[in-house]
């Protein structure tokens, strides 16, 4: 997935004045509590079948406000704050964070992300409802390749997939 420095700016824009993109459309319903719990569990058991590191696992609302943070025993301390930020960009982008690294190579662009607080660094993906953001998950503490396989595993939940 490819985003312009166009799209980012108007989801930039749209996100700072409030503005709710087709406000018409009925909304789907909010992320809560127990998804994100299950969620993180989800994430948790992959991860220890996988033999992958302590995780941090962050789940946001749709404007990035924090609805879960668990750290595992043994994750660093700093992977905590990596995936809330991470789980904040995927929400206010709408996109994955990685899908951000083609951008960020720019100069300009780069220092928006860092003005805007986003990251272009694996592993924070928007949860999606009726097409619309409803909230993200964001996971550090493996490689780039692990925390987004452990966020698709999170995702997996809201998706009734078993495994």
């Amino acid at each position: 997935m490819r985003i312009s420095l166009r799209a980012l700016g108007a989801a930039a824009c749209a996100y700072l004045a409030g503005a709710a993109l087709g406000a018409d459309a009925p909304l789907p319903r909010p992320l809560d509590q127990a998804s994100a719990d299950s969620m993180a569990e989800r994430c948790f058991a992959g991860s220890h079948a996988n033999s992958w590191p302590p995780f941090t696992i962050a789940v946001v609302d749709t404007g990035g406000a924090l609805l879960l943070l668990r750290r595992e025993d043994g994750a660093s301390p700093v992977t905590a704050d990596a995936a809330l930020l991470k789980a904040r960009t995927a929400a206010r982008s709408g996109a994955p964070t990685q899908a951000l690294v083609a951008m960020s190579q720019d100069s300009p662009t780069r220092d928006l992300l860092l003005l805007l607080q986003l990251t272009d660094d694996p592993g924070g993906i928007p949860i999606k409802a009726g097409g619309r953001v409803i909230g993200a998950i964001g996971v550090s503490g493996g490689s780039a390749e692990q925390d987004v396989g452990c966020a698709n595993l999170g995702l997996a939940v809201l998706n009734g997939e078993k495994k």
